[in-house]
Formats: structure tokens, sequence, C-alpha cells
């Protein structure tokens, strides 16, 4: 064990899956997870940050998400960056959303309080669940 210091959005620990990984599924991670590989499917974590090197398909849920790569797909987020180096495709539902100058950003935006729990189809139509 380390007594290093752990971001309260990582307080879970930190993972990080390594470069050149390819991973299809759905990932579920207690903290912060570190994504510089490729990923096809739902990710699930405290925090979330797609590397320069990273490219994801599919879901992404957490409080914080930070996309330096590749994304394609749709994210339900708290608070989301998106980096100079960010190429974003699809659905980005935020609380609060950054975009650096020189992101390369195509899709839909949504303003609405992030939920852990919140299904797509649910915020949509107004359900509760």
């Amino acid at each position: 064990m380390t007594d290093e210091k752990i971001p309260a959005a990582g307080s879970g620990g930190r993972s990080h899956l390594g470069a050149g990984s390819r991973i299809t599924g759905e990932l579920h991670f207690p903290g912060t997870v570190e994504l510089p590989g490729y990923v096809k499917g739902r990710v699930e974590a405290s925090a979330i940050v797609i590397k320069e090197a990273g490219e994801v398909e599919g879901e992404l849920h957490s409080a914080s998400i930070t996309i330096k790569g590749h994304f394609d797909g749709q994210v339900m987020g708290g608070k989301v960056k998106l980096h100079a180096s960010a190429r974003v495709t699809g659905e980005i539902t935020y609380e609060s959303l950054s975009i650096e100058s020189g992101a390369q950003v195509e899709g839909k935006f949504t303003l609405r309080p992030y939920a852990k729990d919140t299904k797509p189809d649910d915020q949509v139509s107004g359900s509760t669940v």
C-alpha cells in the first residue's frame, strides 16, 4: 500500500488500460480510469480520461469526463472537458462543458444535471426510475 493521495473523483483508486489495448464490453471502475487504447462498449467510472492515443466507441457514464483522443457515441456526464486534441462525434449530455480551441466536435449537446443511475431513454421521456 502507498500513502499517495487520490483525487475526490478517483475515490475508488486509479485504473489504467495499457496503450495498444483492445477491449470490448461493459466496463465498470470504482475510481478514475485512463484509456489510451481502443474500447468498444460502455464505460462507467467516477472519472474517465480518454488519452490522446485512446479511441472509444460506445457510451461513457461519469461525473467527470476528459476527452483528449477519439470518441464516437453517447456521453452521460457531469463535468465534461474536450481538449484541443479531441475528435468527438455523437451525443453529449452534460452538467458543465468546456471545449478547447482546436477540438473537432460533431453532434448533439444537451444540458442536464448528471444523475449516475439515469438511463438515456428515461431522460428523454421524462419518466422517473
